[in-house]
Parts: C-alpha cells; structure tokens; sequence
C-alpha cells in the first residue's frame, strides 16, 4: 500500500506542476534573442528541469551577463507560467487527500521561495499550505540530501525508512538515494534515469494511486 510511508515528499516541477512547455517556450525566447545561432534541440531543453536555473542560464548562456538573464529569464517565464503550466492530472486529488487523511507530506524544489510560491498559488493549491524546502533554504541544493532532511525534521520523522522522495529526474534520483530514502518515479517523465536505478515505487498517474489513500 503507498500509505506505508509516514512522510512523502515531491519534487515539483516535472512532477506535481506540468511545466516542461513553459521551459519549451521561455528557452525559445532567450535563444532566439541571446543566442540566434543556436540550433534548438527540445530534448535537450527538456533536462533543465532540475537544476537550479542560475546554473542552467550560465551553461547556456557563458558570454551574456548572468543578472540580465536571470531577469530575462523571470519575465519571460512568468508569463508563460500563466499560458503554460499546469498541474499532472490527480495532483490536487492526491494532494488535497492526503491532507484530509492527515498523510504528511511536503515539497523539495531547486526553486526559489517566491517562485515556488507563485507557482503554487497560480496552480490553486497554495491554501494547503505546503510545507516547502526551496533553493534558497535548503543550504545545499539537490542532488544533495539538505532539504530531505530539513522535511524530516521539520515534521519529526527519524527512520529513513518511513521516507520516500517523489520525483521526475536522474537529480530527483540521485537526493533520493544521498539522503538513504526511498524513491519514486512519475511514468509519465520524458527523463530518463540509469539503467540500474532502484525504483520503490512507480506512479502511472495520480489518478490511479489516490485510491491508495
């Protein structure tokens, strides 16, 4: 049964929050004006979603100034924010269930806090009232294990065992296994993982996995 965890905790973009066309599109902006010659590669836009965008902007952009396209990057994402992202179909059922049952449950993000708060709030899911771990609080950021223990010891939870991490990515893998926790995968992630990698329990849909609860 899923319940058999105390503390669940999600990765939130790629996970809970659809928002890789958001990603698609902010990146097709900034090429098209930073970097014009680029020849544009979607699969490889897609891997940015983990990483904190500060590190993405500098691998993508090493002879722009960082600042300006750090700001160009939140004025165009947070418009396409608003047209793009959404959640995975069953995110607000299994979320808002969880929290009926008195499930606990958290988020882990290499967002920063008033981006994740946006996101959350543009998404109708900030009057849960979410305890999150973001880039900006979690001392270092993942793949380290910082934030998966800030979550456990914010909700008392010693045993590794009753912890499992959520996510949709080889970053999202990789806390998972730092941190001694349990992970599992999304099905519907265009992200692959290694060959080798443990999964403890895979989600094909929210849909499906609420009647665990």
């Amino acid at each position: 049964m899923a319940t058999k965890y105390k503390l669940y905790l999600f990765d939130l973009d790629g996970t809970l929050l659809d928002s890789d066309e958001m990603l698609r599109v902010t990146f097709h902006t900034l090429y098209k004006l930073y970097k014009p010659e680029y020849k544009i590669d979607d699969k490889h836009i897609l891997t940015f979603s983990g990483p904190q965008i500060r590190d993405t902007l500098l691998q993508e952009f090493p002879h722009q100034d960082q600042e300006l396209m750090l700001s160009e990057w939140r004025k165009y994402s947070h418009d396409n924010y608003i047209k793009c992202a959404k959640l995975y179909p069953g995110a607000d059922a299994i979320l808002r269930k969880m929290s009926r049952k008195n499930v606990l449950f958290s988020i882990i993000t290499n967002k920063h806090r008033y981006a994740t708060d946006y996101a959350l709030k543009l998404m109708k899911i900030d009057d849960l009232n979410i305890f999150c771990v973001c880039a900006d609080e979690a001392g270092k950021l993942k793949p380290e294990p910082d934030g998966i223990y800030m979550a456990m010891k914010h909700f008392g939870i010693i045993n590794k065992k009753d912890v499992i991490y959520i996510g949709d990515s080889v970053y999202d893998y990789l806390t998972a296994q730092n941190a001694g926790v349990d992970f599992g995968f999304v099905g519907w992630s265009p992200r692959a993982l290694p060959e080798n990698a443990k999964i403890d329990l895979l989600i094909d849909d929210f849909d499906s996995w609420v009647k665990e609860f």
